[in-house]
This record gives structure tokens, C-alpha cells and sequence, in this order.
């Protein structure tokens, strides 16, 4: 999901930062998991390193992140909260700039690969070494698959003591095939998936995939596989149904163990990718979420204290349609709190899309205050904007402990 772009600074003076480390040895137990200095270890992760002391709280023990940018003082800040990292590689994906079937590109990225292992393998808080994520394209092509043999078996002759594995966007024949055929020294595969979690065991049994596994990124469904409107936007599911999701997918294809080592939930923080509150687990003013409430209850056993908001339905008479520009509309919700805390409801409206800036992210879509006339509690007025195009009518609800539940409609103005 996440497909940063690597400058050509590499970590070159890094190295010895942490030489007086020592690792924690993480050991494969065939048909058991793994073990981290000798105790076992199940993989309890959220992807992204922000919200670390919630991360904690909630009883998580890992998380994820996609490159080695800044990768010291993100072990370092892990090790300090007894949490763990999936340190990831970043890999190119085949361009315009870099093509697996160029011996010398390959070997520059091996090189690269070797100092960035080099430089972080003796950190106490590392746990596994992502070499690439979602760099695999189709699966067709098998140049990347031996490539990525010859970075597995170099990270492994750098540093033994650490799993190695690679994240791709759904283990599709293809996929499954290229990695049996090719790359014999990763010691598992990383899965990113969605919508299809709760059936994945079946999925495997049917592929006939017989190595260990990880969930590497998994929520509720994502936006290509939600319905959508006749304009093409898509719908997206209230915090709340998010969490109900995400609860069938855990416990039918994360929560059994097995060859399954666990999974990091996507994604830890907030970000903006076709909404602003479609995969954060917090929103932009940093409260958390339904999701958040129920990986505490996931991973501890017990629900939490204190609980996000349920915002059971948001209605509207625009909600779904083509609308006029300049006209009325209103809408309306229904939300409670489990704690009994007041709630506040902020309502506001944006574009669509903002477009993406220069390295491929989505632009944040600032919010439309004239749109909104007027906003009393669950219910609220709004004016169209005037200028036609597809927006997004959004709606936070908060209680007084950093606590939300987010819903939206999408309406296009003729």
C-alpha cells in the first residue's frame, strides 16, 4: 500500500551506531512458529511507527515499517517500549529506470541491500528483514523472483539471526509459483490483503502454499473492492463496520497460528489514500478508532477501559447522488457512546481528489467551510459547491478521550 521512493543516499556512516548491540536471536520452530531469545513469539503488529505508547497499551508487541529511511531511531525508540521491528528493504519495482533483467542494476540494488542489513543487524529490537513490498507486479516475471533469491541468501550470510521474507499484494498463482521456483532462502512469505482475509487459510490450502506465512497488511475492505457510485467513487464503511470486519478476517485466518506467524494491522497512524480516514486507525487529529479498540481486545484478551464512539448510521438526501450545484441538502446521524461520554460531531466537506504531489502521494483534500450552513450536533445543513465535480461530505464524531468513530458519502455536483 505504502511505495515510498529511496533517494540515492544510502546508510553509509550508520553502521557502527549501534556496534555494541547485541540481537535477539529469532529462531524458526518447524511446525510450531518462530521463537525470539528462546521464548515462543506470535506476531501481535500494526504497520507504521507512530502511536508507538498506544501501540503498548493496546497490547501490541511489533510493528512494520517499508524502508530503512531513519531506521536507527525508530529500533531504538522500539527497543525503549519492549516492541519490535519488521525493518523493510525498499526494492524497485520494474520502471522506466530499473529493469530486474540488468545484471548491473541488480547489482548496484545487492549492494545497497548489503549495507542497510550491515548497518542495523546487531539492533536488539529487530525482529524480521522485509526484502521489498508489493514489488513483484503480475508475478510473471522471474527475473525478480531469482533477484530476490540473491538478496535472501545475502542478508542471510550478513545476518543469520533474523527471518528474512517478502510482502506482496496477494499470493495469486503467479505469485505463489515464482516463489517456489525461485526463492528457496526466504524463510516466509509476507501477505498484504484485505477484503479477502477471512477466506486466506482456504485460499493457501486451494494454492497449494505449504511455507510459513504473515499477515504483513490487513484492515477492513479496501477501496477497489467496495461498491461504488455511478460516478465511480467509492463507498466507504463507517469505523464501526470496519472493526466488525476486521474481527471475522482475524479470527478466521490470523488468530489460528500455525504456519501463520501473526500479522501487522494497516495502518497505525492516518494517512490520505482515497479519503482521509479509509485505512488510518487514527484520525488527523489523532484519535483512534473503533479498529484500535478491537486489536486491544484481539491482543490482550479483554476489551479496553475506555471505547470509541458507535456511529450506527449516517443518512442524508444527497448521499450517493448527482446533486445541483448551489443546492440544499441536509444530513443526519446516529451515534452513541459505550462510556457514557458526551459526544461531538464535526461535519465537513471536501473534494474528492486533491491530485498527487511529485512523489506519487495523494494530496491531502482541504475542507469546504462554506458548504456547511449550519451544524447542530447529529444534524447538518449544507450548500453544494458551486462548481461541479465529486465530493465527499464527512463526519468525525468524538467523546472527551482521544476517542472517534468517522463516517462519509460521496455526491457529485452537476
Amino acid at each position: 500500500m505504502i511505495r515510498p521512493i529511496l533517494t540515492s543516499l544510502l546508510v553509509l556512516v550508520i553502521a557502527t551506531t549501534h556496534a555494541a548491540a547485541e540481537a535477539v536471536p529469532v529462531k524458526i520452530v518447524p511446525g510450531v512458529g518462530i521463537t525470539r531469545g528462546g521464548e515462543p513469539y506470535f506476531v501481535k503488529g500494526a504497520a507504521g511507527d507512530k502511536h508507538l505508547d498506544e501501540l503498548v497499551a493496546s497490547g501490541g508487541n511489533s510493528f512494520r515499517t517499508w524502508t530503512t529511511n531513519g531506521l536507527g531511531p525508530i529500533l531504538d525508540a522500539a527497543q525503549q517500549r519492549g516492541l519490535t521491528v519488521c525493518a523493510g528493504i525498499w526494492l524497485e519495482p520494474e520502471c522506466s529506470w530499473f529493469s530486474y533483467a540488468k545484471p548491473e542494476h541488480c547489482a548496484r540494488q545487492t549492494e545497497r541491500v548489503k549495507k542497510e542489513v550491515t548497518a542495523y543487524r546487531d539492533h536488539p529490537a529487530l525482529l524480521f528483514w522485509g526484502i521489498g513490498n508489493e514489488a513483484e507486479g503480475d508475478g510473471n516475471n522471474a527475473a525478480y523472483w531469482k533477484q530476490l533469491e540473491v538478496l535472501a541468501k545475502a542478508v542471510k550470510e550478513i545476518d543469520p539471526a533474523h527471518p528474512t521474507f517478502t510482502a506482496v499484494a496477494g499470493l495469486q498463482p503467479a505469485k505463489v509459483a515464482g516463489i517456489q521456483a525461485h526463492t528457496p532462502s526466504l524463510d516466509f512469505v509476507g501477505i498484504n490483503t484485505y477484503g479477502a482475509l477471512h477466506g486466506l487459510r482456504d485460499y493457501l490450502t486451494k494454492a497449494g502454499w505449504t511455507r510459513p506465512w504473515v499477515v504483513t497488511e490487513y484492515g477492513a475492505r479496501g477501496f477497489w473492492e467496495s461498491p461504488r457510485t455511478s460516478w465511480d467513487a467509492p463507498i466507504e464503511p463507517t469505523s464501526g463496520n470496519k472493526a466488525r470486519d476486521i474481527r471475522k478476517g482475524y479470527e478466521a485466518a490470523i488468530k489460528p497460528g500455525g504456519d501463520c506467524w501473526g500479522g501487522y494491522v494497516f495502518l497505525w497512524s492516518q494517512k490520505q489514500e482515497a479519503t482521509s480516514t479509509w485505512f488510518g486507525i487514527f484520525t488527523e487529529s489523532g484519535e483512534s478508532t473503533a479498529v484500535r479498540d478491537l486489536m486491544h481486545e484481539l491482543w490482550k484478551g479483554q476489551p479496553p477501559t475506555d471505547h470509541a464512539p458507535d456511529l450506527k448510521s449516517l443518512t442524508s438526501t444527497a448521499a450517493k447522488k448527482e446533486i445541483a450545484a448551489r443546492s440544499e441538502f441536509t444530513a443526519q446521524a446516529e451515534a452513541t457512546d459505550p462510556d457514557g461520554d458526551p459526544l461531538t460531531y464535526h461535519w465537513t466537506v471536501t473534494a474528492e481528489s486533491a491530485g498527487r504531489d511529485s512523489h506519487g502521494k495523494e494530496r491531502r483534500t482541504p475542507p469546504l467551510p462554506q458548504c456547511v450552513i449550519k451544524a447542530e450536533g447529529s444534524s447538518a445543513t449544507f450548500v453544494a459547491p458551486e462548481k461541479p465535480g465529486a465530493y465527499r461530505v464527512h463526519l468525525r464524531v468524538t467523546d472527551n478521550r482521544k476517542r472517534a468513530a468517522t463516517a462519509n458519502f460521496p455526491i457529485k455536483v452537476k
